[in-house]
């Protein structure tokens, strides 16, 4: 299962290259293909961080825009069409959100990130009775826009360590202790919240 898995990513990668060669060469049919390959993909990422309709679909059609303006910088060789549109993507919504300033951090005080224990972490990140999800999803809204989707390349949509560093253009080691942080501030703020609920 997971070869045939690798398989089709293969080959989508493959036809993926064929139609961005096609687009180059001047035939505007391929990039429509495109688009219509790739469409859904993207208006999920960019609709998980902008619930905006409207906005969604101004920043899902930049990224599109951008794609085709950047077209001849994709190369094969450092990522597949998919990951090169969700490094626009993710780009995309960082600027969208840091130029709307809507996000409100949660100051927190009590826990040193540095004295919690990895075992402590994974118990609370590990707890899926309904009401922990629901706090684990306030903790992570509560994070900057650019480890929210971070969190979300990593953790819901499953890409490797080193998609990523290519998508958000950083190292393998700062990603990986990023998320170590991220989880022990995640930890943090899941502890904040439930002590909030019993005050």
């Amino acid at each position: 299962m997971e070869r045939q898995m690798g398989n089709r990513q293969t080959v989508t990668a493959e036809e993926d290259a064929r139609l961005v060669k096609s687009i180059l060469d001047g035939n505007r049919v391929s990039f429509r293909m495109l688009i219509n390959r790739h469409a859904a993909t993207v208006r999920m990422f960019v609709a998980r961080f902008i619930p905006m309709l409207e906005d969604e679909e101004e920043v899902t059609q930049d990224v599109f825009m951008k794609a085709y303006e950047s077209l001849q910088r994709f190369d094969t060789e450092k990522a597949n069409f998919k990951t090169w549109l969700l490094r626009i993507a993710y780009h995309a919504v960082l600027k969208h959100l840091r130029n709307e300033s809507r996000l409100e951090l949660v100051e927190l005080e009590g826990l040193r990130l540095e004295t919690i224990s990895d075992e402590a972490t994974d118990a609370v990140l590990g707890d899926t009775t309904s009401h922990r999800l629901t706090l684990l999803k306030q903790a992570v809204s509560q994070l900057a826009p650019d480890d929210q989707m971070l969190i979300s390349l990593y953790y819901y949509d499953g890409h490797p360590l080193k998609e990523i560093a290519y998508i958000v253009d950083r190292t393998d080691s700062y990603l990986s202790s990023r998320f170590q942080w991220l989880r022990k501030k995640i930890y943090q703020t899941v502890i904040k919240l439930e002590r909030n609920e019993k005050d």
